[in-house]
């Protein structure tokens, strides 16, 4: 059968941004290379940390916090979640520990406030602490949307998460959601959502999108079964008297694939869900023997759905984040040769050891902001070396974790370019693409002495006359929204020798410059 995601039909940009970090739109180069970004730590220091006597282990991992801004108040707003324990009375939760969901909000994104609020108490004073409590139950791995459609004010927001609480076996856990008017006075759903033959089962990490065009909810996440397939038991374990929390790895044996991956699954109304589907897992080639995709969110740049997937390297018990693109939510692939996107900084620093992205990119100026949380703590070690007998620091001091929310940026869209030097001039040819609107915009940066030309060709191949090379007003400077012109004029010339044009080849000429993508855009003439 054919690579369905290779279709013609993906060559319809319409207006839409054309980032170039795969080789779908390109036809030939010449003399380029692609160069990938990382986004860049704004502080050294976390902006939220465990600051307040209520807090105890704030769990900044995926998909444990999230960070949104409001459209209508503007507002930052973070929700994280504080493990307070050990609560020997929640045996049903692995962590022993009490989960519950607090609340933080920036007007800059750099200087964040814990409101006082009246939804939960300690000690008589009010608190930031807005979802989970005894009488409830503990509420772990909340994922969190704004509704842009919400029929009622009551469910602008919506949440979905873990919810354990005390009591028989067969009460012990289950998937269920909650609505608010604002993010902090939330109600949970009366039903609880079914997802498919899950019914309301899933596994503890969820991170969810809106897709506007069909107005449903999207959900990453993971199967309740992903960790128990039977592995050969006749194969000894490590250690072999109290287990480890890594489960045997079997490599091409489907059968006991144990590692964990993301699952896909969507909802019209947040409460009906589709069966989940795997969408993402590693590789028994090309990844590591103790690497697992922990959880991801996605966000979409145009028709391109990226990810910023946390890769848990389970022996150094160590993580960091890759990205991930898709152009239909189903088939994704890894971008930069499975390097890091977002890195660990080291021992010594507050966020060395762990680093997680589980929010989409807020665009600021000519920046995207990505908000990530880190720890100078190991995975698995503070929670379960006093059940493992580990002879490891952390597992003696759980509560010795710095856990917080730091901020890294990136150019806005400068995830990769492809870029020339001064020596060769590099030329890039795209295939024949619908393109929608009279205007073309570049993304790009130019060196010292450097520049970018554009010539513009018919579904013949043959050069419009008005957007020739020569003709073309070089650019020479840096900018995140360079409008195209030809001898000053911005409007390209809609007409073939064949009539109006239906399809348009671009041709970019760099020298010592940098591409970060294009698109077409629609202005009135005049």
């Amino acid at each position: 059968m054919r690579d369905l995601s290779l279709d013609p039909t993906h060559l319809f940009t319409g207006d839409n941004v054309q980032l170039l970090l795969d080789n779908l739109l390109i036809e030939t180069s010449q003399d380029l290379t692609r160069r990938h970004y990382h986004p860049k730590r704004a502080a050294d220091a976390p902006f939220i940390k465990r600051d307040e006597p209520w807090e105890h282990l704030l769990y900044f991992t995926y998909s444990n916090h999230q960070v949104i801004r409001d459209p209508e108040e503007g507002l930052f707003k973070c929700w994280y979640e504080d493990l307070e324990g050990p609560d020997r009375r929640l045996s049903s939760h692995h962590f022993n520990m009490f989960s519950r969901q607090l609340y933080a909000q920036s007007r800059d994104g750099i200087h964040w406030e814990k409101p006082l609020l009246d939804v939960a108490r300690h000690n008589g004073a009010p608190t930031n602490i807005v979802l989970g409590d005894p009488e409830y139950g503990q509420v772990h791995s909340c994922g969190y949307v704004i509704d842009p459609d919400a029929a009622d004010e009551a469910e602008r927001y919506r949440a979905i998460y873990a919810h354990y609480w005390d009591g028989p076996s067969e009460r012990g856990r289950r998937t269920e959601c909650a609505h608010s008017p604002d993010g902090i006075h939330w109600s949970p759903y009366g039903t609880s959502p079914s997802f498919g033959r899950c019914g309301p089962r899933l596994g503890d990490v969820s991170t969810l999108y809106y897709d506007p065009e069909p107005r449903d909810f999207v959900q990453i996440t993971r199967h309740f079964l992903q960790r128990n397939a039977p592995a050969n038991p006749a194969n000894p374990r490590n250690p072999v008297n109290r287990g480890s929390f890594n489960v045997p790895h079997e490599p091409h044996n489907f059968t006991s694939y144990s590692q964990r991956r993301l699952w896909l699954t969507r909802s019209h109304d947040f409460i009906h869900w589709s069966e989940p589907v795997v969408i993402a897992a590693t590789d028994d080639e090309e990844d590591n023997l103790d690497e697992s995709f922990y959880g991801m969110p996605m966000f979409r740049l145009g028709r391109m759905y990226l990810g910023t997937v946390g890769v848990l390297h389970q022996v150094d018990n160590t993580m960091d984040v890759q990205l991930l693109m898709s152009r239909d939510m189903i088939r994704w692939k890894r971008v930069d040769r499975r390097q890091p996107f977002f890195a660990p900084s080291g021992a010594g620093n507050w966020d060395g050891r762990m680093v997680s992205i589980t929010s989409a990119p807020i665009e600021v100026g000519d920046e995207l902001w990505f908000f990530h949380g880190g720890t100078n703590y190991h995975h698995d070690f503070f929670l379960r070396g006093p059940t493992e007998g580990l002879d490891h620091p952390e597992s003696s001091n759980p509560q010795g974790s710095n856990f917080g929310l730091g901020l890294a940026t990136l150019r806005k869209d400068g995830f990769a370019s492809v870029a020339a030097n001064s020596v060769r001039e590099g030329v890039l040819c795209t295939r024949a693409l619908y393109g929608v609107g009279n205007k073309l915009s570049i993304n790009a940066r130019c060196g010292e002495g450097g520049s970018i030309r554009v010539e513009i060709a018919d579904e013949n191949d043959e050069v419009l006359s008005s957007c020739t090379r020569d003709g073309c007003d070089p650019f020479l400077g840096d900018s995140v929204a360079h409008t195209v012109t030809w001898k000053q004029r911005p409007l390209l010339t809609r007409e073939s020798r064949n009539g109006p044009l239906p399809v348009c080849k671009l041709r970019f000429f760099l020298r010592n410059a940098e591409l970060f993508s294009f698109r077409f855009e629609d202005v009135p003439a005049g």
